[in-house]
């Protein structure tokens, strides 16, 4: 066994309240949790989705808002043998979870402006630590009876306490204007998206208790402080077998308390390029091209018991990136659908050497409906199934990626020309993965699930 046993590993790369990409959100509108199909958009959350079709907007100032409550369950168990606990449970609340667009059109010309959480933008809390903290903590009585079988010692079980959160968001605005050809029919554009990137990682390993029994030593098999019993070995065995005193020595250091309080920020630029082809009013067809983002973190470590997080040091966790097409039709003047498929290049991005454990990229396919009820109330409905390329290498309890179904519903108030109100609730359902690995020569199997909840209010206004 290794004597700095304790690897605090948090690598969590982002905490998604919903996930297109592995890194990406693609909730980035109240229109997108009633619909989960934008690619097409002709609406105000067209600046993101759809952002050449901004030119064929009717002319002047376009501003909406959105506002999203997130709930999402992280759930990871772990059938490793010596464990106190086989289910963990990550708890994510997001409050808020906000987007802003604006577009200005003026005859062909338009100039648009998108802010929101383009990717995290929330935390998880771990309350009781995660597997990958405990498996080698829970080893420690096992390995403690075999090796002190000749002087009669002997411990079977163990206590810890063991608390993590990680934060993750990554924020950005983007930019740009389109231009209008062939009578409104045609539209391209050109843009610039703008992220800047947030992890927070605080997290402790504290109160390692041991139930040893020696005789010779007076234990008892009642529990007690880990540093205590290791410090106590020590000095018994000094002059007895100073190999084994040095390293029951190095033990009592490495079962000491450990925290961690790390933040790491990075900012990134990529290219947008979008066109939109409107034929006629009864169909459309959309397609943006938003390039990879370049993202080197640095690490700002107050507080780093465990070697991972060098004050100052980098590293990159790119955006990979994206190319979506889009079509809406109108069937009748009441009814309308939409196709959206979105491609997310996972693989061409730079994680620090993980994206070679992607075995393809991440893609999505949507596709919603939208009935007029009345002129003042439109009903609309939408699925969207996000394919992972993640490999069972990939997918750890602290970073997983998983496919997904997404459901989404809600409606909007036509209260005027000008003004609506969006309404909307998504529910998604990730497939459930399990993984078989090994652990100091110890076969175990693990699985991840996670499962997400967005409510979501959003208004537009045209002046």
């Amino acid at each position: 066994m290794k004597k700095q046993f304790l690897i605090f590993a948090l690598a969590m790369g982002s905490v998604q309240v919903f996930a297109g990409g592995v890194i990406t959100n693609t909730n980035q509108s109240t229109q997108f949790v009633r619909t989960v199909s934008r690619n097409a958009s002709l609406d105000d959350d067209a600046v993101y989705f759809n952002p050449a079709a901004t030119a064929q907007f009717s002319e002047g100032l376009h501003l909406s808002y959105s506002h999203q409550v997130c709930i999402q369950k992280r759930t990871t168990t772990d059938d490793f043998p010596t464990l106190n606990n086989h289910e963990y449970e990550g708890n994510v609340f997001v409050p808020a979870f906000p987007n802003l667009y604006a577009t200005w059109k003026k005859n062909n010309l338009a100039l648009f402006f998108g802010f929101g959480p383009v990717g995290g933008g929330g935390s998880a809390e771990y309350e009781k630590g995660l597997a990958s903290f405990e498996r080698q903590i829970s080893m420690m009585p096992g390995m403690i009876t075999s090796m002190g079988s000749s002087m009669g010692l002997s411990a079977s079980a163990y206590d810890v306490n063991i608390n993590f959160t990680g934060t993750s968001i990554l924020y950005g605005g983007r930019i740009g204007g389109a231009y209008s050809f062939l009578d409104d029919k045609l539209a391209v554009s050109l843009g610039v998206a703008a992220i800047y990137q947030k992890n927070a990682y605080k997290g402790s390993i504290k109160d390692i208790q041991l139930n040893p029994t020696c005789a010779l030593l007076g234990m008892n098999g009642d529990m007690m402080p880990a540093t205590t019993f290791f410090t106590t070995l020590s000095t018994a065995l000094a002059s007895l077998n100073p190999t084994m005193a040095a390293t029951a020595a190095a033990y009592a250091g490495a079962v000491a308390d450990k925290e961690v309080d790390a933040v790491q920020t990075g900012f990134g630029l990529a290219p947008i390029v979008g066109f939109n082809f409107k034929p006629d009013d009864r169909l459309n067809i959309g397609i943006k091209y938003e390039g990879r983002t370049k993202m080197e973190l640095t690490n700002d470590t107050k507080k780093d018991d465990t070697g991972m997080f060098t004050d100052d040091s980098t590293f990159r966790k790119d955006i990979p990136a994206i190319v979506s097409l889009g079509i809406g039709g109108n069937f009748t003047d009441k009814f309308r659908g939409s196709f959206s498929y979105t491609y997310y290049s996972d693989k061409n991005a730079d994680w620090g050497g993980r994206e070679e454990q992607m075995d393809k990229n991440t893609m999505d396919v949507a596709g919603s409906l939208e009935y007029d009820v009345i002129p003042l109330l439109t009903l609309s409905a939408g699925y969207s199934r996000s394919i992972s390329g993640t490999s069972e290498e990939f997918q750890t309890d602290m970073d997983y990626a998983l496919s997904s179904n997404a459901f989404g519903m809600g409606g909007r108030l036509n209260l005027s020309e000008k003004l609506k109100v969006d309404f909307g609730f998504m529910y998604v359902a990730y497939d459930k993965v399990e993984k078989s690995s090994a652990f100091n020569n110890v076969s175990h199997t693990e699985s991840f699930d996670r499962t997400n909840k967005s409510f979501s209010l959003g208004v537009s206004y045209a002046f």
